[in-house]
């Protein structure tokens, strides 16, 4: 009989691909990063959005028919309105505040303040996961926080302003999305992850539409050029990558470590961009590059990283026969 996952060996047994999973889920949303500073630069950030969530839903609808099969049993009323919750909190109102929050911090010269302000969203999860989700804490979550911290304010070039316009755009959503998780953590108890996945981005969609329409940008989207278009495929199939990846993780991994383990996208973003401008990396550059990855093997701990090992080898293994 395969070990619940109440009990510790089922526990284990879930870490390993979960913590595979959460830790691609970072070098996607890395590289993501990067792309999405060209693939918003000259369109309107609201239509872009709106058009690019809808493309990823619309990607997810097949996956989530196939994931809950013709037997998995309807979805229950208080199933629907944590879907509407998980949409509207974490699929919409965030990433409108977000994309906006970098365009008005960037053209102040804030954008690093805003960068770094999107990289807390692990301590605004670790609370929310010990409070709400009784999460523990551990005694190396201090630790992993000062490394995480530290080593993002060792990667990144503090030459702006620290506070704009922009910055608070930025928190909020930040917070928004730690409040998400949080609500998709304890939904993934009951749902497959692929249908938390599409609620998020269903319903986060019909949010922005609605939003275009009350605010008369709905327009904006016949002006895409076929260039425009193109980007908007790259980012949504990065982003469909992203919430496949993250919830599928999510529901193995506690939250305040799933969401540290993201910090990881910083440094991907950051080798990307040094290897396209060519600019070298200078010694603190890559201390606080190190520190990162410190910090979330202290977040971890290493005994997820262990059981993320097993998995990898047995991976291919001939299985007995029953």
């Amino acid at each position: 009989m395969a070990p619940s996952s109440d009990t510790a060996a089922g526990r284990t047994s879930l870490l390993g691909p979960g913590l595979l999973l959460v830790l691609s889920t970072a070098v996607i949303s890395g590289i993501s990063t990067f792309v999405n500073l060209y693939a918003v630069h000259g369109t309107n950030s609201d239509a872009f959005v709106t058009v690019r969530n809808a493309v990823v839903a619309a990607a997810l609808v097949p996956v989530a028919l196939l994931a809950v099969g013709p037997s998995r049993a309807a979805l229950r009323g208080g199933d629907w309105a944590r879907l509407v919750a998980i949409g509207v909190v974490g699929g919409g109102i965030p990433f409108l505040l977000f994309f906006r929050g970098v365009e008005l911090a960037s053209a102040a010269g804030g954008g690093i303040t805003a960068s770094f302000l999107y990289r807390t969203l692990f301590l605004m999860a670790t609370v929310l996961g010990v409070v709400f989700l009784r999460e523990r804490l551990h005694g190396r979550t201090a630790v992993a926080a000062a490394l995480l911290l530290g080593g993002n304010l060792l990667l990144l070039a503090w030459t702006g302003p620290v506070w704009t316009g922009g910055s608070l755009y930025v928190l909020a959503a930040t917070a928004l999305w730690a409040v998400e998780y949080t609500i998709s953590k304890r939904a993934l108890a009951d749902l497959p992850s692929s249908t938390v996945a599409l609620g998020r981005m269903g319903f986060g969609a019909i949010f922005l539409f609605a939003y275009l329409a009350a605010t008369a940008q709905i327009g904006r989207i016949a002006g895409f050029s076929s260039g425009q278009w193109a980007w908007v495929g790259i980012s949504a199939a990065l982003l469909t990558a992203f919430v496949l990846t993250w919830y599928a993780g999510l529901r193995r991994v506690d939250l305040g470590v799933a969401t540290a383990v993201l910090v990881l996208g910083f440094p991907v973003s950051w080798l990307l961009s040094a290897a396209v401008t060519g600019a070298p990396a200078t010694l603190w550059e890559a201390v606080g590059a190190g520190a990162i990855v410190l910090g979330v093997v202290a977040a971890a701990g290493t005994e997820a990283f262990r059981a993320t090992g097993r998995f990898l080898r047995s991976i291919g293994r001939p299985r007995p026969a029953p």
